[in-house]
């Protein structure tokens, strides 16, 4: 009896995390699916503009300089998290990961990004503080 409720959780189990997986990777090709869609329809609508930004992308991320393709993908990546654009997380995170970079680096560069997203933030709290202060008088 006890096999058979384990061995029936143990299905669903699998059941559930084969479906979440499946889910999860469905996802990720809807967000690179909706990323190419969106990339036709400006090539389409504005093809100056989506030329001029290829170009501007390819001659600043995807040559090599001063820094590495991987460093820039990096920098972009924060950047990306820090802005909040999904797409540009998705596209510079496989843009790192094409270029070397380790799931260890990856997480780096976004904590790090999240620190400066918020640690700017903090210090905007010296302008309510003088907000408060010069308002004080006036109300």
């Amino acid at each position: 009896m006890k096999r058979t409720i384990y061995s029936i959780l143990l299905i669903g189990a699998c059941i559930i995390t084969v479906s979440t997986t499946q889910i999860l990777a469905q996802e990720k090709v809807s967000v690179f699916n909706e990323m190419n869609d969106f990339s036709a329809k400006m090539e389409e609508k504005c093809p100056d503009v989506a030329a001029a930004f290829s170009n501007l992308q390819d001659s600043i991320i995807y040559k090599e300089g001063a820094l590495s393709i991987k460093e820039k993908e990096f920098i972009a990546l924060g950047i990306a998290v820090s802005m909040g654009c999904e797409y540009c997380v998705y596209a510079h995170t496989a843009g790192a990961m094409k270029s070397g970079a380790t799931e260890e680096e990856i997480l780096e560069v976004a904590s790090i990004a999240l620190y400066m997203h918020g640690g700017p933030g903090l210090t905007y709290m010296k302008y309510v503080f003088n907000a408060l202060e010069e308002l004080k008088g006036i109300q």
